[in-house]
């Protein structure tokens, strides 16, 4: 049950966000099938060592992530308040500073960033993007919402755009919660392990159910860090089983045992959570507010830095080898969040208006 002294769950909830967002910038470095004018540096399985650890901190381990974080959008939603009318539209008009204002901005700033690209650097890009001097209506249309690849033009951004359509929808799921109760999150859960969903852009099964999965504690009065406490070894040597078994299944190229991926991100959320929530309470870690509040700045801006140091890196070194495909790899994403943070702090201090506008207030 939820306690008076939550120090234990907040804090957990902000150590959590740094190191989420640093599994999402790995997420989106890939330095495999990198093409660069409409040529392919990287042939697919050139690098098999690079594939395999690829494989298993990108598609297993870092996957956790953006679920997670939609885990906590609906605890955080529905905490410490009974849901009325009047709350939702409270909670609608402060969501508007938090998502909606930095969805836009971050938006046309990577339009324009990509804009500029194809202008001035057009030998450095991929060749798969259709010219902006080519837009038609309907690509003006999509660029807030379906690019081309089910994401806007801000390709993190996906996870804003699903969660402010689940927050439209919260007075429906505190209903169905309420009443339908544990079976109700249960029914979602099944609706995601085996993609019974329609693929419509904005109304992903993931979003709903890990959204739903965390108000579920928030409505109940539960307190998810106390409840995942104790299954922090079950659900640890779980997962680590799960992992193995996927990556087999990968290895061998057998593609129909999707469940078992999606199983392992349910049982590592849990993993994660617990033993964070574990080191929180015997004081092995602490928080650091600055970096907590760090985290968005980072996922917002990572993107297009990605992209180009990815394409750089391989451009430059090609042919590539094995190992360098390795250090790249790892290398990349702390560059690319420690330079995050270090622009963070300086717009902070000299545009702390601005800061506080483009990150939601964070």
């Amino acid at each position: 049950m939820l306690s008076n002294d939550d120090t234990t769950l907040s804090r957990t909830i902000m150590f959590l966000r740094l190191p989420l967002i640093v599994a999402v910038v790995f997420i989106h470095t890939n330095l495999g099938g990198v093409m660069i004018n409409g040529t392919l540096l990287v042939n697919e399985g050139q690098f098999p060592i690079y594939d395999l650890l690829h494989h298993i901190v990108t598609n297993e381990l870092a996957r956790i992530a953006v679920p997670l974080f939609f885990f906590i959008s609906g605890f955080l939603f529905f905490y410490h308040s009974d849901f009325s009318f009047k709350i939702y539209g409270q909670k609608l008009k402060k969501r508007i500073r938090t998502l909606f204002i930095p969805y836009i901005f971050w938006n046309i700033v990577v339009f324009l960033l990509i804009f500029l690209t194809q202008l001035f650097l057009s030998s450095m890009t991929s060749g798969r993007q259709k010219l902006i001097s080519d837009y038609d209506w309907q690509d003006w249309l999509n660029l807030f919402w379906d690019h081309g690849t089910g994401m806007p033009i801000c390709y993190q951004f996906w996870f804003i755009r699903d969660l402010i359509i689940v927050i439209l929808f919260t007075p429906i799921l505190h209903v169905y919660i309420k009443y339908c109760k544990v079976f109700g999150v249960l029914a979602l859960g099944v609706l995601y392990l085996f993609s019974l969903w329609f693929a419509v852009p904005g109304f992903s099964i993931t979003a709903f159910f890990f959204f739903s999965f965390g108000a579920w504690f928030s409505i109940n009065k539960h307190d998810f860090t106390i409840d995942f406490y104790s299954m922090r070894w079950a659900t640890t040597l779980m997962y680590l089983t799960l992992v193995v078994l996927d990556t087999w299944l990968w290895y061998c190229n057998i593609t129909n045992y999707d469940y078992i991926s999606k199983i392992g991100i349910v049982v590592g959320l849990v993993a994660i959570v617990s033993w964070t929530a574990y080191g929180i309470k015997k004081n092995h870690l602490s928080v650091n507010a600055f970096l907590a509040g760090s985290s968005f700045f980072v996922y917002a801006y990572h993107g297009m830095p990605v992209t180009l140091i990815v394409l750089y890196w391989v451009k430059l070194l090609s042919p590539i080898s094995e190992w360098m495909m390795l250090v790249g790899y790892f290398l990349i994403p702390f560059f690319i969040v420690g330079i995050g943070v270090c622009v963070y702090a300086l717009s902070r201090k000299y545009f702390p208006a601005l800061t506080a506008l483009v990150t939601g207030g964070r």
